[in-house]
């Protein structure tokens, strides 16, 4: 570049938004990587169970990494630069890794709204509007991620030309309809989300701390939206100018589109650590370490509730016990928070407060229908 120093003011080529990039990258990576890694923590080792929605959280783990690392690789070859102070040989790796991050980017953005939808579909099993209205968000999740992600590959003839020739306009698809298309349906999502869960929220009968809480997080995905909408209006006056510096002028879009991906996946990420915090702040939510309690019945046993994360929310103001010849269990729980593990093929946990088992199948019967995996035993020792 020594032949064009001279053409441009002093210190013009040396002049980086680098730090921005990987200061903006990092933090919203730091955050999410926390709150994925907590997750994981509460439900392989605390309650010891892995289900549909953690591998989809997983899945969207890689992908938000993945673009980070194509971040970094962009911001080592050039990124945040003037693109003339680059030499041509980075600037092609630039741009390789550049085409790299557009296709995680069209995968990792919806990826973790498909680990909340599952989780949801499970949650609220007997809801059955809730739970049609989840299918249609997971269709349109699927039309977010599939064909547009294909389409990527054809964005240009031969797909080099995207980074040999930095994706001619005369040669390549135009990138404006597909951003737009792509970022809508998942700001259609995000809010469609929010309007569905936030209701249904709000009726539980929980303690206030865990409701908010659970609001707190739903709203969160808000901050998803506002980054989102963000990056597609910087899009969309950076691509429209006639004079444009990629590396130099769209050194913020890579922070909001990390803001977008990483702030979906605490969203995702964030009911599964409660295990976690109520091991570490049994308070904080309204639980308790252990309950126990006396029984109701002809003869009077000691009722022993013990989690397999050994530190189960317990809050339950009336438990009825049905007394056999062999054994005692547990028929029904009534308060703000009650739990029942009656088999050793499956375990559900009851949020509304007010939950019976079903006396041939041993399930619990839920008003509300809104259920949430946990694994509590129910021991009966007698007295002597």
């Amino acid at each position: 570049m020594s032949d064009t120093a001279g053409q441009f003011p002093p210190g013009f080529l040396e002049q980086s938004r680098a730090p921005q990039i990987v200061a903006g990258n990092a933090t919203v990576q730091a955050l999410g990587c926390l709150m994925f890694f907590a997750r994981v923590y509460s439900r392989a080792v605390l309650i010891g169970t892995w289900k549909s929605e953690d591998w989809a959280l997983s899945a969207a783990w890689l992908l938000a990494t993945g673009y980070s690392i194509c971040q970094y690789g962009q911001v080592n070859h050039g990124s945040g630069k003037h693109l003339v102070a680059t030499p041509m040989a980075e600037a092609v790796t630039g741009q390789k890794y550049a085409f790299a991050a557009q296709c995680l980017l069209f995968l990792a953005i919806p990826m973790p709204k498909v680990s909340m939808c599952l989780s949801y579909l499970r949650i609220f099993y007997s809801d059955v509007a809730g739970r049609r209205l989840i299918y249609g968000l997971l269709v349109l999740l699927a039309l977010a991620m599939i064909p547009i992600v294909v389409e990527n590959f054809f964005t240009c003839r031969p797909l080099s030309l995207y980074w040999e020739e930095f994706r001619p306009k005369s040669k390549c698809l135009k990138d404006l309809p597909i951003l737009f298309i792509h970022g809508s349906l998942n700001l259609f999502i995000d809010v469609a989300l929010m309007s569905i869960l936030i209701p249904r929220i709000v009726k539980l009968k929980v303690t206030k701390q865990q409701k908010w809480a659970l609001v707190g997080i739903v709203l969160l995905g808000s901050l998803s939206v506002v980054a989102g909408i963000i990056r597609m209006v910087r899009v969309g006056t950076l691509l429209r100018r006639k004079k444009l510096d990629p590396p130099w002028d769209m050194y913020d879009v890579s922070i909001w589109s990390s803001t977008e991906i990483y702030v979906a996946l605490m969203c995702a990420a964030a009911p599964g650590i409660k295990p976690l915090v109520s091991k570490l702040l049994p308070k904080l939510l309204g639980t308790t370490l252990r309950s126990r309690t006396g029984t109701m019945g002809a003869q009077s046993n000691h009722i022993e509730l013990a989690s397999k994360m050994k530190r189960s929310p317990l809050a339950s103001k009336h438990l009825s016990v049905r007394k056999s010849n062999s054994t005692t269990r547990l028929t029904s729980a009534h308060g703000p928070y009650a739990e029942i593990y009656s088999t050793g093929k499956h375990d559900e946990e009851s949020l509304d407060g007010n939950s019976e088992v079903d006396e041939g199948s041993g399930r619990l019967k839920v008003e509300d229908g809104i259920l949430r995996n946990t694994s509590v035993v129910v021991k009966s020792e007698k007295r002597m």
